[in-house]
């Protein structure tokens, strides 16, 4: 098999202003790897149901790894996308490795073995399924790190919710004081809040189905009332050095899913002493063998705070922490939030619209998925980005304006 590696090459001859990251995968990582942000398929019940919105996170990092290659979604790669990446600035690696199907995801893995290439994975990925000696990051350290049940060997015990581990059948007899929090326990990682559930009513432990998770090991969390539901995020590099990137306030929808955030390179002195209780965190991450990048999601609740969640890769929120510094250098705005947006047109038609809003210095690009790659009936194609601008009123305001053209927040 050739080098499947797609060349990039730039036919875009106009000088524009960069837009680059704080930090770069190379001072984080060194060369010579290659970088892979796709989830094993039989993770996916632990992730968002949609998989066109899995595939565009693939595309997500893009711009903010220099030219370390890239494995993502042919439908995240087009030369639509990466046009409009450019002309805001933003650089794409000059090697993308594509896949269409798990099968070709799986052939590519298998190639890349053969070929003696190591991957930065930010998922596990099954020994029998993907060799262990494609992974930079020891498969092992992974998979502690992103299991939820782990959570308490690494936060002070202070700031974690009460919790511990129950079957659902022990849930309905025992019955625990509602409301909990719910959580699948077995091993697998988890995001946007997908595989956690909030226990209001004892019928909610009835209607739970296999698809939630092992029920057979399910983790039962002190329901904490919270003024605040923001992320601390970190990296840590080859030598061990721990930086604080920034933070990040959720955005959630009705049933406690991800939906955006809002983001800042800037503290509040009220976060001291939740950077400090993240930055040790980190360092036991540290010290378990990982080198990368972080989110810690804490509940603030008075002055108590309480960490509920670990993310050991990259987040969401992620790209627009490395971009926060070119962003608020270059345009002038510190009101950033990260949005993921949904569009039910052709996708040639979404490029000028979307260029629109980049020409408005209102919004940046960092993934959009073509979905006319995929054999579904409804074609939604995905954006994700950052809106941009003075105060979360002007933000709020373009999010209409882009409402008006077509271009909804996804529910």
């Amino acid at each position: 098999m050739a080098d499947m590696a797609i060349p990039i090459t730039s036919r875009n001859k106009k000088q524009v202003s960069p837009l680059r990251p704080s930090i770069s995968m190379q001072n984080i990582y060194g060369n010579g790897f290659i970088y892979n942000s796709k989830i094993y398929s039989e993770d996916y019940q632990h992730f968002s149901g949609d998989i066109l919105s899995l595939e565009a996170l693939t595309g997500r990092e893009l711009t903010v790894v220099g030219d370390t290659p890239v494995i993502c979604h042919a439908a995240a790669a087009t030369e639509p996308a990466l046009g409009l990446l450019k002309k805001a600035g933003l650089h794409i690696p000059n090697k993308l490795y594509t896949y269409q199907t798990d099968n070709e995801y799986l052939a590519l893995l298998s190639h890349l073995h053969k070929n003696n290439h190591t991957l930065i994975f930010q998922y596990p990925h099954p020994n029998h399924i993907v060799s262990p000696d494609l992974f930079w990051v020891n498969q092992a350290v992974l998979a502690f790190l992103s299991d939820k049940r782990n959570i308490p060997k690494l936060v002070p015990a202070e700031h974690v919710p009460q919790r511990k581990m129950m079957s659902l059948k022990e849930i309905i007899q025992n019955k625990p004081k509602l409301p909990f929090v719910l959580k699948t326990g077995d091993g697998r990682p988890t995001s946007g809040g997908c595989g956690v559930l909030l226990v209001k009513e004892e019928k909610q432990l009835h209607e739970l189905g296999n698809e939630f998770g092992d029920l057979s090991s399910l983790i039962v969390e002190e329901f904490i009332p919270y003024d605040q539901n923001v992320s601390v995020h970190y990296s840590v590099d080859k030598h061990g050095k721990i930086s604080f990137l920034g933070k990040s306030e959720q955005i959630v929808n009705q049933n406690g899913c991800f939906r955006g955030s809002w983001i800042t390179i800037e503290m509040e002195d009220y976060m001291t002493p939740i950077v400090e209780t993240g930055y040790k965190i980190m360092e036991k991450v540290a010290e378990k063998g990982y080198i990368g990048v972080a989110g810690f999601d804490v509940l603030i609740c008075g002055e108590d705070y309480y960490f509920i969640d670990l993310n050991i890769r990259f987040n969401a929120s992620t790209c627009g922490l490395f971009l926060c510094k070119d962003i608020y250098q270059k345009y002038g705005k510190k009101t950033v939030r990260l949005t993921n947006l949904e569009w039910n047109g052709e996708f040639e038609r979404l490029i000028p619209i979307m260029e629109k809003y980049l020409l408005r210095e209102q919004f940046i690009p960092l993934s959009l998925l073509d979905a006319s790659y995929f054999p579904l009936e409804k074609k939604t194609s995905k954006v994700i980005g950052l809106n941009i601008g003075h105060s979360v009123l002007e933000v709020e305001k373009v999010i209409k304006q882009m409402e008006r053209d077509n271009l909804f927040l996804r529910e």
